[in-house]
């Protein structure tokens, strides 16, 4: 496998496996699973850790096993640890974002994925589309493009179980107060109705 990307998410399904960890792939290579084929550097997944030590364990197995942590975010508005970047033993310039705490809705996203085989025996859990596009708005930036070029190829894609299933996350986003002071009911509703 020469692609460093799937070389690196081979490994970290097997590594994430062997720890017992519930997980989903999200991000632009879910998005890429899902919608559109497209370049990507890092792989995002959300992670589910009950509080922040057991989030802090699964951070230090991996790390156990070779990879790197290079950076750790706190979820402002609830005072949890969000996000751990880490860079894979075998990097090739890979990154990889473990979400543990920066939607609140990491368990009910990895609960209802769909285990898809996006290489030969690479088959990971990868989030709906409807889950993708309420994180896309959650994490939606005006100077990273890619995030608005991802919501229109996820629009192709969305069912109506997909758009009822993305007003309801929203909702428990809101309701969990992770929404970052952003109206995400309202963003969810304005992108369904756009479409």
């Amino acid at each position: 496998m020469t692609n460093p990307v799937y070389a690196a998410l081979a490994q970290l399904v097997r590594d994430l496996e062997s720890l017992g960890v519930r997980w989903a792939l999200i991000g632009g290579l879910a998005v890429s699973t899902r919608a559109e084929p497209r370049f990507t550097r890092d792989i995002d997944l959300c992670v589910v850790a009950a509080d922040d030590k057991a989030a802090e364990h699964v951070t230090l197995c991996l790390r156990d096993l070779g990879y790197d942590v290079m950076a750790l975010v706190e979820q402002e508005y609830v005072g949890r640890l969000a996000t751990v970047r880490l860079a894979p033993p075998l990097a090739g310039g890979v990154v990889v974002d473990l979400l543990f705490a920066s939607s609140g809705v990491e368990g009910e996203i990895a609960a209802v994925a769909e285990r898809l085989e996006i290489l030969p025996r690479i088959v990971v859990p990868v989030a709906s589309a409807g889950h993708l596009v309420v994180l896309k708005l959650l994490a939606h930036d005006d100077s990273r493009p890619q995030d608005a070029a991802d919501l229109v190829a996820l629009r192709a894609v969305l069912s109506p179980n997909d758009q009822a299933e993305a007003l309801r996350l929203a909702a428990l986003v809101v309701m969990r107060g992770f929404h970052r002071d952003r109206d995400l009911i309202k963003l969810v509703e304005s992108y369904l109705a756009s479409g």
